[in-house]
């Protein structure tokens, strides 16, 4: 399954109904992965045992990646340090994939009706999923390792429990480019972008885009020709995974001497080249770029 490019806008809160990923029926959901063995027709049994805390295999992989953020930001940024948040960031995705995760619904107005003294009342309600606003204004759905993460950020959501896998398809579904792991909790948060919903649907182990070589190679390839471009780096715009920031900083390292005419120029060109790059589209969810003299 790929899981292209979504469109990018800055409306929200909204509700949005719940997709058919989350609803049985039909051999298959709309990505085309089979319901069996992922049915809601077993609550019961499917969480037995489930108390509504975070699973422990979560939890350890989010701490796991805020060591590695904080032992990177102790320093100059190395290879050995770069290396240990890239594997902490795929190690949470795959956590991510194993467990169950709360899905909020709220319920909002259906059919209204008027009573014989005049007066509007609700005749029914709906339960929606909702999707919230990330800083660049692109939607996300917020999804929730506990029941009392999901009561601290809104007390009147409805938990529906799912497999993480699930919630991928969902957000998928929704055209919702990104996930946010318990938001309002800073030290539980965790996001899941555009480039990495595919491999928490499918369990993958996926390093981050500024830590693929392949990436990389691409990045290079399309600065090669311009000798004013010394050097091209790929790294860690968001260290934390929380959303806060661009994922990737294209850092390029030029010939001194420019005037800003020619870096606007360079600059320019460059988005052009990463703008036409399939792998770019397909593997860097956002960036930033910072140019330095060499």
């Amino acid at each position: 399954m790929a899981i292209k490019k979504l469109p990018s806008t800055g409306d929200a809160p909204r509700s949005t109904g719940v997709p058919e990923s989350l609803e049985p029926g039909g051999a298959a959901d709309s990505a085309g992965f089979p319901w069996e063995g992922r049915t809601f027709d077993h609550h019961g049994t499917a969480f037995a045992g489930d108390d509504g805390g975070t699973p422990a295999e979560l939890s350890d992989a989010v701490a796991a990646l805020r060591r590695a953020a904080a032992a990177l930001g102790s320093g100059e940024p190395g290879a050995a340090h770069l290396d240990a948040l890239a594997d902490a960031h795929a190690e949470a995705i795959v956590a991510l994939s194993r467990v169950r995760v709360l899905i909020p619904l709220l319920a909002e107005a259906g059919d209204t009706g008027i009573t014989p003294d005049g007066r509007t009342v609700e005749k029914s309600q709906e339960l929606s999923i909702v999707t919230v606003s990330a800083p660049d204004g692109r939607r996300v759905m917020p999804v929730f390792s506990s029941v009392e993460a999901m009561g601290a950020w809104h007390a009147e959501a409805r938990p529906i429990p799912v497999p993480g896998p699930q919630a991928a398809l969902a957000a998928a579904q929704e055209q919702t480019d990104l996930i946010i792991v318990d938001p309002g909790s800073p030290a539980q948060e965790l996001g899941v972008r555009r480039t990495q919903l595919q491999a928490m649907a499918l369990g993958e182990r996926r390093l981050p885009a500024w830590a693929d070589p392949r990436v990389l190679e691409a990045f290079r390839a399309s600065t090669a020709a311009d000798p004013r471009v010394v050097e091209v780096l790929l790294l860690p715009g968001d260290p934390e995974a929380r959303l806060l920031a661009p994922e990737t900083d294209v850092v390029l390292r030029l010939a001194p001497g420019l005037d800003r005419e020619e870096l606007q120029r360079i600059v320019a060109d460059a988005q052009q080249r990463w703008a036409a790059s399939e792998l770019v589209a397909e593997r860097v969810d956002s960036l930033r770029i910072r140019a330095l003299a060499a």
